[in-house]
């Protein structure tokens, strides 16, 4: 069995209000793995299909039989759900980037590397690209992920999310409080699509970037991005001040590479056919 789908360390069952708060969102929420399973699905006396994983990497030319650890993969799924990693990247790795030139993603993997000196230094990062599809939103998903194996606290969220969640905030004790523990003071603020916010709400957004950006560069936690805008454009529309304190200690790369979408469905595709089984997986 690969390490990747065994229940890292860091994985521990969720507080109850935490568990409750998933279940009052989610009502289809796996909450049993002794009666359900999102990967084996509970059929062939608990196995599935994948491909060998034996030497830590994905060998697409052999398939192989394996018992699913059913409550490793509850576990998980529920960790990576409460950090807000959608359940299609809790399934994928970092052998599922394929589009991006290998030295950019050594690059983003080494920010995990050295994630405790990253942290405490509170490195933050922007990907970004102008084109759609290059793997912006894969590669986050995967460092957030690679964080939390490492012990750290992440919440991974869309731009358009954090909003609404800090408008509710302004009206609700309970809301302001979420926002303080998952926005402001967790250890890594993961935001996806910075830029895609609606227009006629950029007043209120551009108070709200002040505030997140304020309260965590004075803190040194550390902050990652993916947006479509430029650096330039960033700077522009989200206020010179606020986005050179964010870029005192950012790095900004550059995400090139085709349209990944297309061979994406088309993997899916072909692994249906084979009858195939994608488990969750930390890395």
């Amino acid at each position: 069995m690969s390490r990747h789908l065994i229940r890292p360390q860091a994985c521990a069952p969720l507080p109850n209000v935490d568990f409750e708060r998933l279940k009052a969102a989610r009502p289809r929420l796996w909450t049993d793995p002794k009666k359900t399973c999102l990967t084996c699905l509970k059929a062939n006396e608990s196995t599935f299909r994948w491909y060998n994983q034996s030497l830590g990497r994905c060998d697409e030319n052999e398939i192989v039989t394996y018992e699913c650890l059913c409550t490793d993969q509850w576990l998980m799924h529920l960790w990576f759900l409460n950090a807000g990693i959608p359940l299609n990247y809790q399934r994928l790795g970092w052998d599922d980037v394929k589009a991006v030139q290998q030295p950019i993603v050594e690059q983003i993997m080494g920010y995990a590397v050295e994630g405790a000196r990253n942290i405490a230094a509170g490195r933050n990062l922007v990907l970004w690209s102008q084109a759609p599809g290059t793997g912006k939103t894969l590669l986050l998903a995967l460092l957030c992920k690679a964080l939390m194996v490492e012990g750290f606290q992440v919440h991974f969220s869309q731009f358009n999310e954090i909003i609404d969640l800090f408008t509710s905030s302004w009206r609700d004790q309970a809301e302001r409080a979420q926002w303080d523990r998952r926005v402001r003071n967790v250890d890594i603020l993961a935001i996806d699509d910075m830029g895609k916010e609606h227009k006629g709400r950029l007043e209120m957004v551009e108070a709200m970037v002040d505030q997140i950006v304020r309260a965590r560069v004075s803190d040194a936690a550390p902050t990652i991005i993916t947006t479509n805008l430029t650096p330039q454009e960033m700077q522009e529309g989200y206020g010179g001040y606020v986005m050179s304190l964010l870029s005192e200690t950012a790095d900004f790369i550059e995400i090139n590479g085709a349209d990944y979408r297309p061979r994406r469905r088309e993997l899916t595709r072909q692994e249906t056919n084979l009858g195939l089984a994608r488990p969750i997986t930390a890395g």
